[in-house]
């Protein structure tokens, strides 16, 4: 029986539509990436030994005027690296100009007055041998002279005190720091001593309070981590206070940072993780993260930047449930949790979920 036209046509037609609506074939994945999932691991006396601390300056310094007055400006801002003798601050200076000019006209007025003193007093000498002044007259030349001389002694004086005040309207840095706080605004008025700017100088430091029974001991070790993961910076111990908190039995402790590291800003919050003085301490892996090559157990680590695997020789010292603590690992590192033979040396690995391409 012949098959119709438009049967025949649609019979004709189906298979090519189908084939121009379906998708394209999926692009085959990339076998030199691995899709693993991968876990920190950590020293199983890391908490023990990480606390919270605080970035400060090894010295803080409070500012203040020598005298007071308005402050009429203030040059710097919170975080102002400064230099010693720098200008930081000014109060009104009109009255102190006043007096500064009084005192050095005083003080050439008396030089003058010492001058014509000394020269009469000259003239004198050997007159009164001559009969033309009395020796009565040349001793109170001589003696108008000294006190002359006297008065331009209390008039430099004087000259200097006025200059001392003029400078005391200055304030000055009085060595290298950083500014870390400004106590007063510029128009207020001050007294002699109060605190307007605070100045830390030499190298940060991290404050920690650590339980009095820990041995802390001096040129000790730690990694100083600031927040969102940053990159830690190596610190070292320099001081611990001798008695601790009686009620919390709480010591101070400060860490020097690395001065070649970029610096913390002073009061931020860090995460500080003392560096173990004897053998490393084991670190918990689980039981499916090991396998054996050679005889030996090995695990895969993932090197942060280039994401690229490489297996590292383990030893077990202990069995834990489903774990295994292991010595040749370092806390912080990071490894594939489940070994496969399909894993190969320098192999590219992304974390299960994330798409090769953007790893």
């Amino acid at each position: 029986m012949p098959i119709p036209p438009s049967r025949s046509m649609f019979t004709i037609l189906l298979p090519a539509l189908a084939a121009g609506c379906s998708s394209p074939p999926a692009a085959a994945p990339d076998r030199h990436v691995a899709v693993v999932d991968s876990i920190p691991v950590h020293d199983t006396d890391e908490a023990a030994r990480r606390f919270s601390g605080v970035v400060r300056p090894r010295q803080e310094v409070t500012l203040a005027f020598r005298r007071p007055g308005r402050v009429v400006a203030l040059t710097v801002e919170i975080g102002d690296h400064v230099r010693a003798g720098q200008v930081l601050g000014r109060l009104d200076r009109l009255e102190a100009q006043a007096g500064n000019a009084q005192g050095e006209a005083e003080l050439a007025a008396a030089r003058a007055e010492a001058q014509a003193a000394q020269d009469a007093a000259n003239r004198a000498t050997g007159l009164d041998g001559m009969g033309a002044l009395s020796g009565a007259e040349v001793r109170q030349r001589t003696l108008t002279a000294r006190a002359a001389s006297a008065k331009v002694d209390a008039a430099r004086a004087a000259a200097r005190q006025h200059r001392t005040l003029l400078s005391d309207t200055l304030l000055v840095a009085p060595q290298d720091g950083v500014i870390t706080e400004k106590l007063v605004d510029p128009g207020g008025v001050v007294d002699a001593g109060t605190p307007v700017l605070k100045l830390a100088s030499g190298a940060a430091e991290v404050e920690i309070r650590a339980p009095a029974d820990l041995r802390l001991t001096p040129g000790m070790t730690a990694n100083a981590s600031p927040p969102n993961d940053g990159q830690p910076v190596s610190a070292r111990l320099r001081l611990v206070s001798p008695e601790g908190d009686p009620a919390l039995h709480l010591r101070k402790a400060r860490f020097v940072l690395d001065a070649t590291t970029p610096s913390l800003p002073y009061n931020s919050t860090v995460t500080l993780v003392l560096r173990p003085s004897g053998p490393a301490h084991p670190i918990r892996v689980p039981l499916s993260a090991i396998d054996d090559r050679d005889g030996h157990p090995y695990v895969w680590v993932i090197a942060p930047q280039t994401h690229r695997i490489r297996h590292q020789r383990v030893v077990i010292t202990d069995w834990r449930g489903q774990d295994a603590l292991v010595t040749g690992l370092q806390g912080g590192q990071s490894i594939v949790a489940t070994a496969a033979d399909t894993l190969v040396e320098g192999q590219s690995v992304v974390d299960a979920g994330v798409e090769p391409g953007f790893h």
